[in-house]
């Protein structure tokens, strides 16, 4: 099972890439982020911007309406689709279900050296950190390094839901899409 970073219950941004090129190097595209549920409990801001020919580059904000603790749980779904064409087929690459907190204060905090500087989430230091509290928190200039990946990810275009649940079934979702490839000019 593939871990990818899961700040955020904001931002799948797992393979949220920008701009390398070629031998082996994996290039991801951001396409477009959208939510499709619990607009009460998080709004999304995020969009997906071009920073220069070859970097797309994710911006915006996040309203949290609820504090975030282990009332929630958190996890990340991905599918893959070789062509293009809408029909995305579900991919083992996940994060399981967990406990909000718990999923901040360990699998998170693994990754979170990839957001330095870009945002104002809390970060996972040596205490642990929660509940997240309710407010606005944003991401700016934000691109994934590529060799932080696999190269054993298929190259085509890429879904990740990124579900928020709290215990009494209201969910949250962001949903990223992109686009890898082993060159930028695929």
């Amino acid at each position: 099972m593939l871990r990818l970073p899961n700040f955020v219950f904001l931002f799948p941004l797992a393979f949220l890439i920008g701009g390398s090129h070629s031998h082996g190097i994996i290039d991801v595209t951001f396409q477009h982020v959208e939510q499709t549920v619990g607009y009460d409990l998080v709004r999304s801001g995020l969009r997906v911007t071009k920073f220069n020919r070859t970097c797309a580059i994710i911006n915006g904000t996040m309203d949290f309406f609820v504090d975030l603790d282990n009332r929630f749980t958190f996890q990340v779904k991905s599918a893959f689709s070789r062509l293009g064409n809408s029909q995305f087929n579900e991919y083992p690459f996940k994060i399981a279900e967990n406990p909000y907190c718990w999923t901040l204060n360990n699998t998170f905090r693994e990754y979170q050296h990839l957001f330095e500087q870009t945002t104002n989430f809390p970060r996972a230091g040596g205490h642990w950190v929660c509940p997240v509290p309710a407010g606005q928190y944003w991401i700016k200039h934000f691109v994934f390094k590529p060799e932080t990946l696999p190269q054993m990810i298929p190259e085509g275009y890429w879904h990740l839901t990124l579900l928020l649940i709290r215990k009494d079934g209201r969910q949250a979702d962001l949903q990223v899409f992109m686009k890898v490839s082993k060159d930028t000019y695929w």
